[in-house]
C-alpha cells in the first residue's frame, strides 16, 4: 500500500519557478492523507519551499540516470509513489523509475515523449489521448479539471465574482520577462485614466531597470516580489482585470474570475493560450512577443470600452471548478483499494450510507429506510450465501459498499460510496477490482440496475468493461441494464 508520496521538481531565477509552484499545489491535495517528501536538486531556489514541507535535496552530481537508485536507496518502492514535474523527465526518466518498482504519476505540458508513467496529467485543455505516446497501462488525465491551483485559489473557483467596471489591473510576466513586456504594459495602462491602481508582480530574474523610473511618474503602480499565495491571491481579488501570459499565473486568474488580457511569448505557453482562446475565457492578445507600449494601449482601450465581461467569467466557472484537490486525491487512492467481507458490526455504518441523501435519490426505493428494518433485512442478507457484501477500503478506512445478490441466472450488483470519497472519480476501479473478486468464485454474468437519469453512473459502468444490455421498468423507473460477463472482467 502506498503510504509516501515523492514530490520531485525542481526551480531557480535561471530555469524559472513554475513547476515548483504547481508542485506545491499538488502537495497541498494530498498533505492530509499521505506522508510527503519534496525532492529537489541542491541547486533549486530552496528560499521559496514553504517552511513546514519536509525537504531532501538531491546532490547535484547525481544524474539523472542514477536517480532511480538514489532514490531507491532511501525509499521502499512498494509504499511510494513518485510525482515528477519539469520537462527533463523524459522517457528514459520514467522508464528508470518504473524500472526500480515505484509507481510514477509525470505532470506534462508538451506531449513529445514517449510516457512510462502510470498516470500523466496535462492540465492544458489544447491536448487529446492521439497526442500522446504511451505504455498501454499509462493512463492520461486531460484538461483544466486537473489544473493545479492552491488552496486559496481553489477556494476561490468555488465562489461566484461580478466585475461592473474595470480600475484596478493585475500585471505579472514571471521569470525574467525577457521582452520587458512588464514595463510595456504598464506604461500603457499608466495613459488610461479610468485606471486607479496597477499592481505589479515581477519574477524572481526580472533585471531590468526601467520599470522603477515609472514609480516617479504616478502613484498609480505598485510593484510586489516574492509574494506567496495569500499575498498573491489578495492582490488579484482586488483587481478587476489583469495581463499575464499563458501559464500557471493565468489558471489562478481564472479561478479568481475576471476578465483577463492573455498570450504567449515562448512556445510552450502557445498550447494553453490556443485552447483557453478557443474556450472564450481570455481576451485574445496573441504573440506578446511583438508588442510594444501603443499595442498594449489599444487593446486596454477596446476592452474597457466594451465593458461586457460576464462570458468570460462564466466560462471561467465552467472550466476551474474548485474540484481538483478529489481528483487528485482519488488518482492516489485507486492504488490503496482494497475489499473485505462486512459482518454484522457494519449494520450502522452501512445504514448511514444507505441513507445519503444522494443514495436514496439514485435508489429504486427513494423513501428514507428505518433502522429496524435495515437492522432485519441486513442480519438475514449477510448469513444468506446467495449474498455478497464487499466493503470497500480506501487506505484501509471503510469507504462504501459493493453487494452481489446471486440469482439462478445472473447476478445483480449494487454500490455506494462514503460522500467522504465521492468525486474522486474511485467508482470504476472499485467496479473493477469487486467484480474480479467476484468472478473468483462464479462465472454467472453480473447486472446493473442504473436509473436512466444517473448518468455518472452510466459512465462508470461503461468505464469497467460493463457492456449496455437492455432497457428496463424498476419500480416504475426507466432504467438500464448494463452486463458483464467473466471474460470480459480483466479487460
Amino acid at each position: 500500500m502506498i503510504t509516501k508520496i515523492l514530490c520531485r521538481a525542481d526551480g531557480s531565477s535561471n530555469i524559472g519557478l513554475g513547476h515548483m509552484y504547481r508542485m506545491f499545489a499538488i502537495i497541498e491535495f494530498y498533505k492530509k492523507d499521505y506522508e510527503i517528501h519534496f525532492i529537489t536538486k541542491e541547486s533549486s531556489s530552496l528560499e521559496v519551499v514553504p517552511s513546514d514541507y519536509n525537504v531532501i535535496t538531491i546532490p547535484d552530481d547525481i544524474t539523472l540516470v542514477d536517480e532511480a537508485n538514489w532514490l531507491v536507496n532511501k525509499f521502499e518502492f512498494s509504499k511510494s509513489i513518485v510525482i515528477a514535474d519539469g520537462y527533463h523527465f523524459d522517457s528514459k526518466y520514467q522508464k528508470a523509475i518504473k524500472d526500480a518498482g515505484y509507481k510514477l504519476m509525470y505532470i506534462d505540458d508538451l506531449a513529445n515523449e514517449h510516457m512510462y508513467a502510470d498516470i500523466v496529467i496535462n492540465h492544458s485543455p489544447h491536448f487529446t489521448h492521439k497526442d500522446y505516446k504511451r505504455e498501454a497501462y499509462t493512463k492520461l488525465k486531460m484538461g483544466t479539471k486537473y489544473a493545479m491551483l492552491r488552496p486559496t485559489f481553489l477556494n476561490c473557483a468555488k465562489r461566484k465574482r461580478l466585475i461592473i467596471n474595470i480600475e484596478n489591473v493585475f500585471v505579472c510576466f514571471g521569470g525574467a520577462d525577457p521582452y520587458n513586456l512588464s514595463f510595456k504594459a504598464v506604461k500603457a495602462l499608466i495613459r488610461v485614466p479610468s485606471i486607479k491602481k496597477i499592481h505589479l508582480v515581477l519574477g524572481a530574474a526580472y533585471n531590468h531597470l526601467d520599470i522603477f523610473n515609472l514609480l516617479k511618474e504616478t502613484n498609480k503602480l505598485k510593484i510586489y516580489r516574492n509574494l506567496g499565495e495569500k499575498g498573491l491571491s489578495e492582490l488579484m481579488l482586488d483587481s478587476h482585470f489583469a495581463i499575464v501570459p499563458s501559464s500557471t499565473i493565468l489558471y489562478e486568474l481564472c479561478s479568481v474570475k475576471m476578465p483577463v488580457l492573455s498570450g504567449y511569448y515562448v512556445d510552450n505557453q502557445k498550447f494553453i493560450y490556443t485552447a483557453l482562446k478557443t474556450e472564450k475565457v481570455i481576451i485574445n492578445g496573441g504573440d506578446f512577443s511583438t508588442y510594444n507600449v501603443e499595442d498594449f494601449e489599444i487593446k486596454i482601450n477596446d476592452i474597457i470600452k466594451k465593458n461586457s465581461f460576464d462570458s468570460y467569467i462564466e466560462n471561467q466557472q465552467n472550466l476551474f471548478d474548485g474540484h481538483m484537490k478529489s481528483r487528485f486525491l482519488g488518482l492516489v487512492n485507486q492504488f490503496n483499494l482494497g475489499f473485505r467481507k462486512a459482518n454484522e458490526n457494519d449494520a450502522k455504518l452501512i445504514f448511514n450510507w444507505s441513507n445519503d441523501s444522494l443514495v436514496r435519490k439514485q435508489s429504486f426505493n427513494s423513501e428514507e429506510i428505518e433502522w429496524e428494518h435495515h437492522l432485519k433485512w441486513y442480519n438475514n442478507k449477510i448469513k444468506d450465501d446467495k449474498s455478497i457484501f464487499l466493503i470497500t477500503l480506501i487506505n484501509n478506512k471503510p469507504a462504501g459498499l459493493v453487494r452481489f445478490d446471486v440469482n439462478k441466472d445472473n447476478t445483480t450488483i449494487g454500490i455506494l460510496l462514503s460522500n467522504k470519497f465521492r468525486g474522486q472519480k474511485l467508482a470504476t476501479a472499485i467496479l473493477k477490482k469487486s467484480s474480479c473478486i467476484y468472478f473468483d468464485n462464479h462465472s454467472l454474468p453480473i447486472l446493473a440496475y442504473i436509473k436512466k437519469t444517473n448518468l455518472a453512473s452510466v459512465k462508470s459502468f461503461e468505464k469497467a468493461s460493463y457492456t449496455y444490455f437492455k432497457d428496463d421498468i424498476v419500480k416504475g423507473n426507466s432504467s438500464f441494464v448494463y452486463k458483464l460477463e467473466k471474460e470480459d472482467a480483466r479487460k
